[in-house]
């Protein structure tokens, strides 16, 4: 019953991406998208034991609407984003709402909310959904590039089994 719900899901994800993005393939702005790449470092001893000390996690995100900054340079993006958390054959895929807040054009913090789809195995009991979250810290290395790059610090996890840890990425945004 979840797999139909993910596949409806991601399905659903990937038509909005589709519909909001501009037809012009020669327009050089960025086009609302990032890609952040990394490890999951699960918190719990016993997830490590039933699995490996470090996963691999990796975010597609998309910005649906973007504030007007501040007098001081704050804005935000309200956004949407679909990820892999896992090792072998022991994973999670995190579907989020994502809320970035921008504190000037080099910091800015992130904060998802969603639902989860673990894989029934040696970590998780069962594979019915479950509520998911994240949050990091990132630093932008480049501002004003082709593909901006930034660096990426957070915490994330999934309710089923208490499945949660330390993540650390690099983003590219196009």
């Amino acid at each position: 019953m979840h797999k139909g719900l993910l596949c409806l899901a991601t399905a659903a994800l990937i038509g909005t991406l589709a519909l909001t993005a501009p037809a012009s393939a020669q327009e050089t702005e960025l086009q609302g998208f990032t890609l952040n790449a990394g490890v999951f470092l699960p918190s719990q001893k016993g997830v490590r034991r039933a699995s490996e000390d470090v996963w691999f996690s990796i975010d597609l995100g998309y910005k649906l609407q973007t504030s007007e900054p501040t007098d001081t340079g704050y804005y935000y993006d309200l956004g949407a984003s679909v990820g892999y958390r896992g090792a072998g054959n022991n994973y999670y895929i995190p579907l989020h709402v994502t809320f970035t807040g921008y504190v000037n054009e080099q910091f800015f913090y992130r904060a998802g909310a969603g639902v989860g789809f673990p894989k029934k195995g040696s970590v998780f009991t069962a594979d019915d959904a479950s509520f998911s979250y994240s949050i990091e810290l990132g630093y932008n290395f480049s501002t004003g590039g082709q593909t901006p790059i930034a660096l990426t610090a957070g915490y994330a996890g999934i309710s089923r089994n208490n499945v949660n840890g330390f993540t650390v990425g690099v983003m590219f945004q196009f």
